[in-house]
């Protein structure tokens, strides 16, 4: 009896453990500042499910038809069905870009925001807190890219914790990405902010955040994985990450290239049971004096190659 039973034993101890490579199950939506993407013809055939804005912190702080919370009331109209995720950073307004918000301050913009938008559920407390804050060109064309915030980790958890209580004030069930951290080339300084964030974030995060440009573009894992070491444990969203048409001279045009690295950021998202979510930035090309550059179609509303690999979630080598 014993003998007819051992390789049916076998068998089910095979099916319980997983087989090396096997699909893994995540959600894959756009990161997009665009409120007429999700009205494009070529949206709705990539099935996405979820989707990312970014919108300073202090935005319901501003006059109703100021554009920040235009285009914000916009997006979230156009968005639909989506499940929603928004992202706050610094504030947009002249003179303020480079002011870090106490933690007072900070909760009461997002209270505001919370009952503005009883839609969104999923809050980033800040974008990308690690990005070091730079001024990009000059005089009233002038503006800021980066955070103020790159070498405070401590007040990156103090607004995760202020997030918390907003959401509780307001008896509102939110999912929280505790902390957005751009991975960059040199993944060192990001590890240390996630290690000194660890240091003050209580409770311990649920959901994290990744923004894994450099690998996904440099055709490699390392920095992904260091990340997610980082972390310890919990659900890793991908919440920026995509493939570069063009940006500067480490990345000329090539939506050629960017299609390669979609296929590379497919295979990352599910290279670990932990990443549950893929948010691809983004769907809409590049408006003409940006140096960035990472849209699925055209200006002329063509599609690029990356549309197709994202329209058949078509996974491919992270090596050049």
């Amino acid at each position: 009896m014993s003998r007819r039973l051992l390789p049916f034993l076998m068998l089910l101890a095979c099916l319980a453990v997983p087989v090396a490579g096997q699909a893994v199950s995540y959600k894959t939506g756009i990161s997009d500042q665009v409120p007429s993407s999700f009205l494009n013809p070529l949206f709705q055939p990539l099935g996405l499910s979820a989707a990312r804005y970014i919108t300073p912190y202090d935005v319901m702080n501003l006059p109703a038809g100021s554009p920040d919370r235009v285009a914000l009331s916009q997006w979230v109209r156009n968005a639909g069905g989506q499940d929603l995720l928004v992202s706050f950073e610094h504030s947009h307004t002249r003179g303020r870009e480079r002011h870090v918000p106490n933690v007072a301050e900070y909760t009461k913009a997002i209270k505001l925001f919370l009952r503005a938008f009883p839609k969104v559920h999923s809050i980033s407390p800040w974008n990308e807190a690690n990005r070091c804050q730079r001024r990009v060109g000059s005089g009233a064309n002038a503006f800021y890219v980066g955070q103020p915030i790159c070498h405070n980790p401590k007040r990156a958890a103090d607004y995760y914790k202020a997030t918390r209580t907003a959401c509780r004030a307001l008896h509102r069930r939110c999912t929280i990405v505790a902390l957005d951290i751009l991975d960059q080339n040199k993944v060192g300084p990001s590890v240390g902010y996630v290690r000194q964030f660890l240091r003050y974030a209580r409770p311990f995060p649920a959901v994290w955040g990744i923004h894994n440009y450099s690998d996904t573009n440099r055709f490699s894992t390392q920095r992904t994985r260091a990340l997610l070491k980082a972390t310890r444990r919990g659900q890793v969203w991908l919440t920026e990450t995509g493939g570069i048409v063009k940006f500067g001279k480490s990345f000329p045009f090539s939506p050629a290239r960017a299609a390669r690295a979609l296929r590379c950021m497919f295979t990352i998202a599910k290279s670990n049971r932990r990443i549950k979510r893929l948010y691809i930035y983004n769907f809409s090309p590049a408006q003409p004096e940006s140096s960035f550059d990472a849209g699925l179609i055209n200006p002329d509303g063509s599609k690029r190659p990356g549309w197709n690999v994202v329209k058949r979630r078509k996974a491919g080598p992270c090596h050049r």
